[in-house]
């Protein structure tokens, strides 16, 4: 009897710390004056692939726009982005962050986005996030963003999730040059499966 209850606590353990939520925010990051290619695999303890993003510290580059908070601590946290400046109008502009299988197996587990805090980097915007589960499209949202900070939920339907892909709209207030649109991450909560 000791026996199954121990096996049971241990299965209940082990299911729990398989499904802990992942709090993603970029003050691990080197300091950065200027745009940095987001590195894979951050954080460390992740197999997340970071396609088109960049890390920065708004408070020492000359660049940021209003949608880059600076921490009024004296340690500048860093947050990554993709778009503005960055982003020509001859190319897409997005940015995929991937879960990487592992082993053998021909398809991930995947994670669930929970939230992410959000603005746009110079102009208010919209982002398009796709969703797919090993290739699979899973669902599609779009949130308009403006330069403040505001978080965002994913839908709950999104489980299993092993890519996001995020496209920020072009702004068409000057037909002749429109600006493109931005995305800053200050923060992505997940769960592990």
């Amino acid at each position: 009897m000791k026996k199954i209850v121990l096996l049971v606590s241990f299965l209940m353990v082990l299911a729990l710390s398989a499904s802990a939520q992942t709090y993603i925010n970029f003050h691990e990051m080197p300091v950065a004056s200027t745009p940095t290619p987001m590195p894979d695999y951050y954080p460390s303890d992740m197999n997340l692939t970071w396609t088109n993003f960049y890390y920065v510290t708004p408070g020492i580059w000359s660049g940021a726009g209003p949608g880059f908070w600076v921490d009024p601590t004296p340690q500048h946290n860093s947050v990554a982005f993709i778009g503005g400046p960055l982003c020509s109008l001859a190319t897409s502009c997005n940015g995929s962050i991937k879960l990487e299988q592992i082993g053998m197996s021909p398809t991930s587990k995947g994670f669930t986005p929970i939230s992410m805090i959000l603005s746009s980097g110079w102009a208010n915007n919209r982002v398009t996030i796709m969703a797919y589960s090993n290739g699979k499209f899973v669902g599609t949202v779009t949130w308009k963003l403006t330069t403040e900070p505001y978080t965002f939920s994913f839908p709950t339907s999104w489980t299993y999730v092993t890519q996001l892909v995020f496209t920020p709209s072009f702004l068409t207030t000057n037909t002749v040059a429109p600006k493109p649109g931005s995305m800053v991450i200050y923060s992505f909560i997940l769960m592990q499966h």
